[in-house]
């Protein structure tokens, strides 16, 4: 199965640390970002990856080469930085390469998450997509999922601004999906679009069924100054094990 990562963002509330470098690459005890993404992927059995470049692409490339020092296969695609098409329209570069069930995920985000399981629920249901959702527990989110007993969306709202959250937990978009390749057939060309913003609500205007995979293991989107400082806090206390 092939994993799609989506890593052109350009970090801008982590500047100065993203001036000259992409998000992927910030460092965590050593090791950049996109690298501990690819080693959960590793662990559960996906070697073989296309990683979806925009801003500054050429460092990734360096890096991570054709995969072979990390025992995984890489191919790139690549956006115009001036013309970002945002998280969905940034894997349509890659349908070409894509002829079964695959994954996509983002390059900011540590998590705990049994792939396999995953994988295995989605292709059980043999529907177009399944969400995985994390129980969000602070003060704000920026999305909200409900879903009915069987598992598939019955809402899915994503918010411009953080919005409060009252009590108790929400839960939210965990950006990791997979999709089956008449995913592609929703996803306009040339034209900007996101997930979570379109197409996920457009699949839910067309009755298609969304199945969610909900899990309560560790989240952390690492694209702001403070969570990158918790994500060394956590590691430094022993909250999570990042490590091949």
């Amino acid at each position: 199965m092939k994993a799609i990562i989506v890593a052109g963002g350009k970090g801008e509330r982590l500047k100065p640390l993203t001036n000259n470098l992409p998000k992927p690459m910030v460092k965590i005890n050593g090791r950049p970002i996109l690298e501990y993404i690819v080693t959960l992927f590793k662990k559960n059995g996906i070697s073989d990856f296309i990683f979806a470049l925009c801003y500054l692409p050429q460092s990734i490339i360096e890096y991570f080469g054709d995969g072979d020092r990390f025992g995984i296969k890489i191919k790139y695609t690549f956006e115009n930085p001036n013309f970002p098409l945002g998280t969905a329209g940034a894997i349509l570069r890659a349908k070409k390469l894509i002829t079964d069930t695959f994954v996509v995920t983002y390059a900011d985000i540590i998590r705990e998450l049994s792939i396999k399981e995953i994988i295995s629920f989605h292709k059980m249901s043999k529907n177009l997509a399944t969400i995985n959702t994390y129980k969000h527990l602070g003060d704000n989110y920026k999305s909200s999922i409900e879903f009915n007993k069987d598992n598939y969306i019955t809402s899915f709202q994503e918010f411009q601004t953080e919005q409060k959250l009252e009590k108790g937990f929400n839960w939210s978009n965990g950006s990791f999906y997979i999709f089956e390749p008449e995913i592609f057939d929703y996803i306009p060309h040339n034209k900007k679009s996101d997930f979570s913003k379109d197409i996920f609500p457009k699949l839910l205007r067309l009755k298609k069924k969304i199945l969610i995979y909900p899990t309560s293991g560790y989240f952390l989107d690492v694209g702001t100054k403070e969570n990158l400082k918790k994500l060394k806090d956590d590691l430094k206390f022993s909250l999570l094990t990042l490590g091949d």
